[in-house]
């Protein structure tokens, strides 16, 4: 279970339109343009919201990965190597280049431009699926680079004493069973999310881990 009701929906079939992108843009490239929104969609709803909201409600790939791949996954711990700011960094500035080097080799072409949008979409979901079965549903969104910078940009939010929407732990109630750390989709110890640490800074709010606590220690305000 993730979200509840109207966002919950959402969640569950918001993969199609992934699937649905990769089939007609194949045929019909100008399409891969729409790609756009889900690149802008996630550092747009964290300036608003705060968090990786899009990553656990209505990203498409998000919604492939938890109903789709991760019935195929293994579901093992994702690797410590694709959460680190080397590797996230490294891999921003890498596919920001090709994007970038892209747009300057279409001239304007407008179908061109959208293969180059569909290129990187296709080649990043097929990393997606790689990943995702040899280890866990949800790598690729460990080193997502909208989910890093949406982050950051949580972070800086932060700094700036606004407050967002986030999951906190009653440290008197929480009994350190750890069974929310084995219910996230994206491997996190929400039963040491306290204080004001940035260790949920991954956190996509699908509050998985609040549905789950038998004491009901967690909770997202």
């Amino acid at each position: 279970m993730r979200q509840k009701g109207f966002l919950g929906f959402v969640g569950k079939i918001s993969w199609t339109v992934i699937v649905a992108f990769l089939i007609l843009g194949w045929h019909y490239p100008i399409i891969g343009s729409v790609a756009l929104i889900c690149m802008i969609a996630p550092p747009l709803l964290a300036v608003l919201k705060g968090g990786r909201v899009w990553c656990g409600t209505a990203c498409p790939r998000g919604s492939f990965n938890d109903n789709i791949l991760a019935k195929v996954s293994r579901s093992v711990n994702i690797p410590r190597v694709f959460r680190t700011v080397f590797f996230r960094v490294a891999f921003f500035i890498f596919l920001v280049y090709n994007f970038i080097d892209g747009i300057i080799q279409a001239k304007g072409d407008l179908i061109k431009i959208g293969y180059v949008f569909y290129k990187i979409i296709f080649i990043t979901t097929a990393i997606t699926i790689l990943l995702g079965i040899i280890f866990n549903e949800r790598t690729w969104c460990s080193f997502c680079p909208m989910g890093s910078l949406s982050a950051l940009i949580t972070k800086v939010k932060r700094r700036l004493r606004t407050r967002p929407k986030r999951i906190v732990v009653d440290r008197d109630k929480c009994v350190d069973c750890k069974l929310c750390e084995k219910e996230c989709p994206m491997g996190l110890k929400p039963y040491d999310f306290t204080g004001d640490n940035d260790k949920d800074l991954d956190c996509i709010h699908c509050q998985e881990c609040v549905y789950k606590c038998p004491v009901n220690a967690l909770d997202y305000k």
